[in-house]
């Protein structure tokens, strides 16, 4: 592997993302208006039961979380990241099929890999700017009460949370092609990822079978981390186990996505096209 080279390839690949999410500025304030209905329908079903004082004591002694805000808007931001790479780096290659330029893809000699990861960096920097944006908005619509002891807890549930999410779009890039239902599975995967990996309610509340679903989803301990870091004072021991998974998950999806790449360019010489088939 040639660092330079590998490098040239990543930056091309970043700048021309990035290029193409600047394009329509449009899009970029649409992006910042969409969300906050979604967080309003879900802390209002709440404030529906309730003052905020007594939901946030009920939340509280249940399940140890100081905010029932701050629990719902840390659920969703780590959700809307999770869905901007799904929607960025996972249907990647998926686009390149759509506008007619993926059989050149795989005809250069670049690492197809880098242009998956960069593909995710790319997605993860739009996405910070959605999720930063999203989440000023929220806390002064909304408001949250944070109980923050280590800020060096908040970072590492943030980078662990976005390595384990980029891993994620790396999978589903090869695999959404290899499918052919990019855009229906995409979709198809949005409720059952909010439902299960807990972005509007702690996932103890569900039933002990379904649980089982939401332990193996990455989102479940992005979530968990960050609502302890931000909610509860937790510090990088406290959150030590959620960071670990998430690592877990990273490696493991990157190395699924891997062979799922593989796959696909094995699909490719034995079809002589990634369009058509």
């Amino acid at each position: 592997m040639n660092p330079a080279k590998e490098w040239r390839t990543f930056k091309a690949v970043f700048l021309r993302n990035l290029k193409l999410f600047t394009s329509y500025s449009a899009w970029i304030v649409a992006i910042l208006i969409w969300p906050i209905p979604l967080l309003a329908v879900n802390i209002y079903s709440y404030k529906a039961l309730g003052t905020d004082a007594s939901i946030s004591s009920i939340v509280s002694r249940e399940f140890g979380i100081s905010n029932f805000a701050g629990m719902v808007i840390i659920g969703t931001i780590v959700y809307l990241l999770y869905n901007r790479l799904l929607w960025g780096a996972g249907i990647s290659l998926q686009s390149e099929r759509w506008m007619g330029t993926i059989e050149a893809l795989f005809m250069t000699p670049a690492n197809r890999m880098t242009v998956l990861f960069a593909c995710g960096v790319s997605s993860l920097i739009e996405g910070s700017w959605w999720i930063g944006c999203i989440f000023i908005l929220s806390w002064m619509i909304f408001g949250v009460e944070p109980s923050i002891t280590s800020w060096v807890a908040i970072a590492a549930g943030i980078l662990s949370t976005m390595v384990a999410l980029i891993s994620v779009g790396v999978f589903f890039a090869s695999f959404f092609v290899l499918t052919r239902a990019a855009d229906q599975m995409a979709s198809a995967l949005q409720a059952p990822i909010r439902f299960f990996s807990g972005v509007v309610f702690p996932i103890s509340a569900l039933p002990q079978l379904l649980q089982f679903i939401s332990y193996i989803l990455p989102v479940t301990y992005g979530i968990q981390a960050m609502r302890k870091a931000v909610l509860t004072g937790g510090d990088v021991a406290s959150i030590s186990y959620e960071l670990a998974l998430l690592y877990v998950f990273a490696l493991g999806l990157t190395v699924a996505g891997y062979f799922t790449l593989k796959a696909l360019e094995k699909q490719a010489k034995r079809k002589g096209t990634l369009y058509m088939y």
